[in-house]
């Protein structure tokens, strides 16, 4: 292959390296475009557990007052009253494992759905409805450990239909905004921020 591609690389200065085989530029073209997608998908992961930590720690203390108030129908001054240190304490456990799948899960969705090409509109539908479908159990499981209530496999895709609309919904006005954010500086969207 060589003795017959040197010849060639004499008349054709502008190209770099051409003692390699044609197909194997292509093949590290691949690779890049590869490492490039991991690692917008690991950074968004990243993010996303940043995310997790701010929102695990304040869901510890507010969830359980919400529920409360909710749930028991007691007024706030009283559910922050009764707000136990120790409950808190663990309940952050929860809170925590938690949200360390389901915001990473969300960001790489979101990137991996980026990559595939559909209009914001039924990219957010598809990132909303997988994300749902995906996380609902963990996020039903984590209220019912917060009320002490029994978990049952029926009780973790409770309220379904409201939640998946919820999560659509969003996924429909983050694409839209993104969407929109870029068109005002492209530049933007070749950052990782």
């Amino acid at each position: 292959w060589l003795k017959l591609i040197r010849p060639l690389c004499s008349l054709q200065p502008a190209l770099a390296d051409c003692t390699r085989p044609p197909f194997a530029t292509a093949q590290l073209q691949m690779a890049a475009a590869q490492q490039e997608f991991t690692a917008r998908v690991v950074g968004a992961a990243s993010q996303g557990a940043v995310g997790a930590f701010v929102a695990a720690t304040l869901s510890a203390v507010t969830e359980p007052i919400v529920n409360n108030v909710l749930v028991n129908r007691v007024p706030l001054a009283q559910a922050i009253r009764e707000l136990d240190g120790a409950k808190v304490k663990a309940f952050l456990q929860t809170t925590l494992s938690t949200n360390f799948i389901k915001f990473p899960f969300f960001e790489a969705t979101n990137v991996i759905m980026s990559g595939v090409d559909l209009n914001p509109l039924l990219r957010g539908t598809v990132t909303g409805s997988v994300f749902c479908s995906t996380t609902l159990p963990i996020t039903n499981y984590r209220f019912r450990k917060s009320m002490s209530l029994p978990i049952t496999p029926a009780s973790l895709y409770q309220a379904y239909l409201p939640t998946v609309l919820r999560d659509i919904i969003y996924g429909i006005v983050r694409n839209k905004v993104m969407s929109g954010m870029v068109s005002l500086n492209p530049e933007w969207a070749r950052t990782n921020a």
